[in-house]
This record gives C-alpha cells, structure tokens and sequence, in this order.
C-alpha cells in the first residue's frame, strides 16, 4: 500500500477525439490535496466510512478490504462470488447505527452452480447462448443478495450473515447490475438495481426483442418496466432489528397490489448504478446509465444520454420506453425488424411476454440533468466523451465535529456529479426548487467508481482505472481533503 500526498487542480474541461476527457493533476492550483491511502485496491467497486474515519472497500472479485484509521490494510472477508461480466461483489455500506450494531451490509452474487468456464475446452460452458431452447436458459438463473454481517474490525464474521433480500438474475449474459447501498434520514434502506439486459443485439436502441426463442435476457420489459420484478429499480425497505424486513410507506405500489413489488421505490431503470441519499434534503440523487445510440433514429427513437435526477417521490423513470416524458422509443419488431408507433410515455403499457407484472404503467417522470456524448448547449461545463452518469453525495459540514480537513461551507448542500469515462469531479448547484442552476467543475479523477463523504467532512474516492474487469494500475483509494 502506497501512501503519498497529490495536490489536485482546478481546471477546464478537456475534450479529445478518443471520446474521453483527461485532466492533469498540478501542484500549487487547488484549496484541495488527495491522500492515497491504497494505491493497488484491487478491481474496486464500493466504499464505506466508518464512524472512526476508518474504510471499508469491495472488490468486484469477492475481497472487503479494512483500512483502519491507522493506516493499516486487512482484508477483512473473501466471499465466494460469480464474477461473469459485470458480477461479483458490489455495494457495501455500514448501519446507521453502526456503532451499536456493527452491521455491515453487503451486494454480492452468491457463487451458486451457475456454469463457468472450463479453460481447458475450446468452449465457453459459461456463456449463455443469445438464441435456442429456452430450457437451455434455467441452469444459468441465479440471484443478487443483499445481506448484513457482523464486523469486529479487522474481520467480517462471515458466520453472521442475514440474507434480507434476494434480486433474481440471468446469468451468462452482460450486463447492468447496480448495487448501490444508502439509507435515510428514517433507517430506510436503498438499493440500486440495474435491468439485467444485454444492450449489444439493439443497434444502441431499446432492448424489447419479445422472441420466444431469444435469450429472456435481451428483454428489458421483462425487468426494468416490470412492476413484479426488482431489476432496474430503485428499491426501499427498512430493515428490523431482528433482521427481518419491512414496507416504509409511500413506495410506488402499496403491500398487497397484485402483480406488483412493494419493495419498489422507483422503476423504469437501466443501471442505476450510483447515488447518493441526501438526508437532509430529503432526496435521493441518482443517476441512470445511457444506451449507446449515436444519433436520432426516426424507425428506432433517440440517442443516447446519460440522466441525473433528484429523487423526491416515487416515480418511474421510463426505461426502456422513454429517455425522458418528451423523448419516446419507437416499438421495434425483431423477428421482422420492423418499426412500429413511438411509445406513449404519458401512459406506458408493457405487452411483452415476459412481463408478469401490470400491463398499464405510471408516467414517465423527467430527469432534472441530461446529456449525449457530444458538448450540450444546455451543460457545457459537462464536456464530451462517453457517457458515464454518477450520482454523488452532497457535503454537509459536521457542526458538532469540526476538521481541519472538512470541505469548505461554500459547498453545503451541493450534490456531487461525477463522470466514469470523463474522468472528473463536479459540483451541481441547486435552486430553492432543487433545480440545476450551475455545474462547477472541481478535480480531475482516473475513472472514479464510488465516493462518499466520511466523518471528517473530507471525501472518500475509489479510482477503477482505464480498463475492464481488471486491477488497473491506475486504480486508487484515496481522501480529498480541504486545505486549510
């Protein structure tokens, strides 16, 4: 473990041909410094900051990593995970009441005797085929667990579990998982989900083949626009101390609606893979995952774009019908390939075979910020590149623990954006609405996966690094601290 000092600059948005952004980290420029606190984390996906300032980080290939207050590395549990494409272990996040309890929570793809493959084969046994007999579909089913252990640091006490909720996958098959962790102001948790739906058989578009012989897989109907299953949702429950899990009230369905989940906070998901709860806004900042269209297309509906929103009430967010209440996809025949009518986002049904929910869905709310991969003319400050939305949590100065190293007051209250493939850190400046007035643009980071705010005031930042499925060398955790 590396441990070493950075200063951080202030500066413009890049722009580059290869559809990234990167920018320069220069001494002498910023009020801000980062801390390396790991320099080789692994293959990171999650954080979490304990109440002593001390971290806890996932790793997609099964490790939780402790890093005490001390500066001192213990991995404290090896779960045995799934790792296909995008699966592994996910989101971790620490009890309100941690320092009661000791619950740790945890997302994570139980190995299970899902198929993998046998490196010695030409084959790949793990790959579920896109086409066939649906029978040949059922071995690869598997699940996404969300779970509380105990932690008595340095180790999680695997023997501890409690399994709270259990999120039925395909599996063999890319992608869009989520596995965001958060909790309120109440103790209500959220989880993020992502649709389960393989984007690459779509020419960019909406994923709705309906054909009987089609992997399920290539239908996001069957799960983000499902009102009876839990992917491609925002999901909320609140969990007992005795480890069992109820409803909150005001979820987008009430316990009891036929063909529905009350689990449901919000819907019309495709990979809702970060955000942040604003416990004293009272809103969850989300962002959602773009498809992959270049451009307009009359027969097939809009290009891409990543969306931002502030989450206030339940809602459904349109996906895979519409990007937005005014930006509809056109309903597409894949055994004909042809094109039907644009899909009504004021009043969205779901028609597919797969689907085992409502056939009459709510209307698609509007995401408060969104973007495509060329520079808007409504958000410049956001650059162009690709097209990797997070949502980020908003800094709250700790009046009762002042630091040295909190961030400055002048942020309060200002949710974080920050970009996956353009590689920086941004403040979004709300109105009294809670409207987006203004994006700043603050530091430079390598690909930042996961960020929260610890005791201290300072911010907590995993870095993935250029690269897939991998232990990239650029890949670091670290804290951006103010520089008094």
């Amino acid at each position: 473990m590396g441990r070493r000092l950075l200063l951080v600059a202030w500066l413009a948005a890049a722009c580059g041909d290869d559809l990234r952004v990167k920018e320069v980290l220069a001494p002498g420029t910023s009020p801000f410094r980062k801390v390396t606190l790991d320099d080789t984390p692994g293959e990171p996906i999650g954080l979490a900051v304990l109440p002593d300032g001390s971290v806890l980080h996932s790793t997609r290939t099964g490790s939780l990593v402790w890093h005490d207050a001390d500066g001192g590395e213990h991995v404290a549990a090896t779960l045995d995970v799934y790792t296909h494409d995008e699966e592994g272990l996910q989101g971790v996040a620490v009890d309100p009441d941690y320092e009661q309890n000791g619950w740790v929570y945890l997302y994570y793809s139980p190995a299970l005797a899902t198929p993998r493959d046998d490196p010695a084969t030409p084959a790949n046994e793990g790959e579920a085929a896109l086409s066939g007999d649906p029978a040949g579909w059922l071995e690869f089913r598997g699940v996404l667990r969300l779970s509380r252990f105990r932690f008595e640091p340095p180790l999680l006490d695997l023997g501890s579990e409690q399994l709270l909720l259990e999120v039925p996958v395909d599996r063999g098959i890319c992608c869009h998982i989520g596995g965001q962790i958060d909790f309120d102001a109440e103790g209500n948790l959220y989880l993020s989900t992502g649709d389960d739906t393989n984007p690459y058989q779509s020419q960019g578009y909406t994923p709705i083949d309906e054909r009987a012989d089609s992997n399920p897989a290539l239908d996001a109907q069957r799960s983000a626009a499902n009102t009876n299953d839990l992917r491609g949702k925002l999901l909320r429950i609140r969990v007992q101390a005795d480890g069992s899990v109820s409803i909150p009230e005001g979820n987008l369905f009430a316990p009891g609606t036929p063909q529905t989940r009350p689990e449901i906070y919000a819907m019309g998901l495709r990979n809702p893979f970060r955000f942040s709860v604003d416990r004293e806004a009272g809103a969850v900042y989300l962002a959602d995952y773009s498809p992959d269209a270049g451009a307009d297309s009359p027969s097939r509906g809009p290009a891409a774009a990543g969306k931002w929103m502030a989450i206030r009430q339940p809602g459904n967010y349109g996906w895979p019908y519409c990007l937005a209440p005014d930006r509809p996809y056109v309903d597409y025949d894949f055994a004909s390939g042809t094109s039907g009518s644009a899909f009504d986002c004021s009043h969205p049904v779901n028609h597919s075979p797969h689907n085992t929910g409502l056939v009459e869905l709510p209307p698609v709310s509007a995401p408060d910020l969104s973007y495509s991969f060329n520079t808007s003319a409504e958000w410049p400050e956001l650059g162009a590149g690709g097209i990797g939305p997070m949502a980020g949590p908003a800094f709250h100065p700790n009046v009762e623990r002042p630091s040295a190293i909190e961030w400055p007051a002048e942020y309060a209250g200002a949710p974080l954006f920050y970009e996956w493939t353009r590689d920086f850190v941004s403040a979004l400046r709300l109105d009294a609405a809670g409207q987006v007035t203004e994006i700043e643009r603050l530091f430079g980071a390598d690909n930042p996966i996961d960020m929260e705010f610890g005791p201290d005031g300072a911010l907590y930042v995993l870095e993935y690094g250029d690269g897939y499925f991998s232990a990239n060398p650029e890949a670091t955790l670290s804290r951006i601290e103010y520089a008094r």
